[in-house]
């Protein structure tokens, strides 16, 4: 039995994914595992699950949530450690199956729905650290859920957090932000565990594989808004 943290961010109004995304997990993540949930918000909501543990971390305007999402994880790091795999999940999605044993492995990467079977929209900017040239060869993997190993997790937002900050400095925001980072990590650093969309599906585009987190419908625009 292993210890794993799942990591969440539900600042500003995400935080109303939270109840559904916990009792999904509760019911279908590594049920037979030791999970804790590190909750990254600002909500002031009582979320009724013991092991849950929340950190503060205050509302931004988009796109920095998800920006400086390996920031987050980074900073928090001491309390991270005591996990043997870590996995971050956006909070907007719902576990609908197993999540199993089948996703424990150092590096793990979850293949785009949205970019099944091509290589992506990556950074084109050669300017930006995240950039991919038009001849390199890579599967596109999603940001929603990724993981692995704590110390191998850990060390990847670190470097990230860095080329995002070091890319800010230059007045950069890559095209799709930290997912645009992540990718360009993985070429680099190629995941040893592949997952199937199933692990980040989305219902508006079918693929032949089964769903087991399931990306919700809803208005992007309403939830990044500050109003």
């Amino acid at each position: 039995m292993k210890n794993i943290g799942l990591l969440l961010i539900a600042t500003g109004k995400y935080d109303l994914f939270v109840p559904q995304l916990l009792d999904g997990a509760s019911k279908f993540f590594l049920a037979n595992h030791n999970v804790t949930y590190f909750l990254f918000t600002d909500s002031q909501k009582e979320f009724n699950v013991p092991n849950l543990i929340k950190i503060h971390e205050p509302h931004k305007p988009w796109p920095l949530p998800t920006l400086h999402r390996y920031k987050m994880f980074s900073n928090k790091r001491e309390i991270l450690y005591g996990q043997d795999y870590l996995f971050y999940c956006d909070v907007d999605m719902k576990f609908v199956n197993s999540v199993g044993d089948e996703i424990l492995s150092k590096s793990v990467s979850t293949i785009h729905p949205g970019h099944y079977g091509s290589r992506g929209d990556t950074e084109t900017n050669p300017d930006s650290l995240a950039y991919v040239g038009p001849k390199e060869k890579l599967i596109y993997f999603a940001g929603g859920f990724q993981g692995g190993e704590t110390e191998e997790f850990l060390r990847m937002s670190r470097e990230l957090s860095n080329r995002i900050d070091e890319d800010k400095k230059n007045g950069i925001i890559a095209k799709w932000h930290d997912e645009s980072h992540m990718n360009r990590w993985r070429i680099d650093n190629p995941p040893t565990k592949i997952l199937d969309c199933g692990y980040c599906f989305q219902a508006t585009l079918p693929r032949p594989h089964t769903p087991r987190i399931l990306a919700l419908e809803k208005d992007h625009k309403a939830f990044r808004s500050d109003e």
